[in-house]
């Protein structure tokens, strides 16, 4: 695969919209200019996670319309593209847990992507493989994950974002600012008290059908679940899964076996820094045979250039580090995030 996608098109054309000049926009600009390279969005993780929004806000937008009395706002694509944008241009999509849903789904087909490309093979194997475990719950969750994930690709093979697949109060934010987007064109020849109880209702009803157990990442918990309760939970899996690039299986077994919600496992494991997948590992009581074999198959890919350094940090990591990685690891999320805005780490 190339480092990065093209452009995405419409420059190519030659009919692309100018571009504002001079002072206006120099304080974006300034922002853009001195970001880090090393932080910036690719072009490709950049055309991925705007694609996803695109038919996430779409979808969404059709749920709401259906709610609504029939009849009252006809779908079409060109009405929903000026939905993203008046959404995108009020800051309303720019919500932390799905911008931050959108990134790890860029970075999940990133290595899968690559780590495939490795192989040689096409498709994962090893998770398609546990469909015919001899532990029926075991074939079940596998099953279900295999066809949840099925649906979020679109007829390209285009990754994509379900609604169930966002946390709860992501849940409501988008939903709530797709129907006050919708709420001019409701109200023309209605009258915007009317307007406003249909979408009220529209938005309620859809986020009633909201339900976070059939998001991929609660079918891999219940597949993880169920292999442990069948002692199949072996190293061996966990490596040929990592070798394929099925980081979000491995994250949540590393969460099992450490006691520790599976959005903090992903979060250590896609941090880019070696100390804390080393701690992570630790912290889930992985043997040194695993680590070294998870940062010699993936690491590169995780962001760990030297392999060699990084398992010197798990050698030489004491019981006592390791408790305080998962002390830290333990504590809620959202004090996480607080006391990182505060300029406290984890001490």
């Amino acid at each position: 695969m190339p480092e990065e996608w093209p452009i995405a098109a419409p420059a190519a054309d030659g009919n692309g919209p100018a571009r504002p000049a001079g002072r206006g926009r120099l304080a974006t600009v300034r922002r853009d200019f001195f970001l880090h390279p090393a932080e910036r969005l690719t072009e490709q993780e950049r055309a991925l996670m705007t694609a996803m929004l695109n038919c996430l806000v779409s979808d969404v937008a059709d749920a709401v319309r259906a709610a609504l009395p029939s009849g009252r706002i006809a779908a079409n694509d060109e009405g929903d593209a000026t939905l993203v944008t008046a959404l995108s241009a009020a800051g309303l999509l720019d919500e932390p847990g799905l911008m931050a849903l959108l990134l790890r789904r860029a970075d999940e087909e990133r290595i899968a992507t690559a780590a495939r490309a490795r192989s040689g093979r096409r498709e994962a194997r090893v998770l398609q493989g546990l469909v015919s475990h001899d532990y029926g719950a075991v074939a079940a969750a596998a099953m279900a994950l295999i066809l949840g994930r099925g649906r979020r690709r679109d007829r390209f093979g285009q990754c994509l974002i379900a609604f169930d697949d966002l946390p709860d109060s992501s849940a409501e934010h988008l939903v709530h600012a797709v129907a006050a987007g919708m709420r001019r064109e409701l109200a023309t020849g209605r009258g915007v008290p009317a307007a406003d109880q249909e979408l009220t209702a529209a938005s309620d009803s859809v986020l009633d059908g909201h339900d976070p157990e059939r998001s991929v990442e609660s079918l891999t918990a219940a597949l993880v679940h169920f292999l442990d309760e069948g002692d199949s939970l072996t190293d061996e899996l966990v490596l040929a899964a990592a070798h394929e690039g099925e980081v979000a299986f491995v994250a949540g077994v590393l969460a099992r076996r450490g006691g520790i919600a599976s959005d903090s496992a992903m979060d250590e494991l896609l941090s880019g820094d070696a100390a804390h997948v080393m701690a992570l590992l630790r912290v889930a009581g992985a043997s040194r045979q695993l680590s070294a074999g998870l940062l010699g198959g993936i690491g590169d890919l995780l962001g760990i250039a030297d392999a060699g350094e990084a398992i010197g940090l798990f050698d030489r990591m004491t019981d006592g580090e390791v408790e305080a990685a998962r002390s830290w690891l333990v504590t809620a999320a959202g004090y996480r995030t607080a006391l990182g805005r505060l300029g406290q780490g984890r001490g």
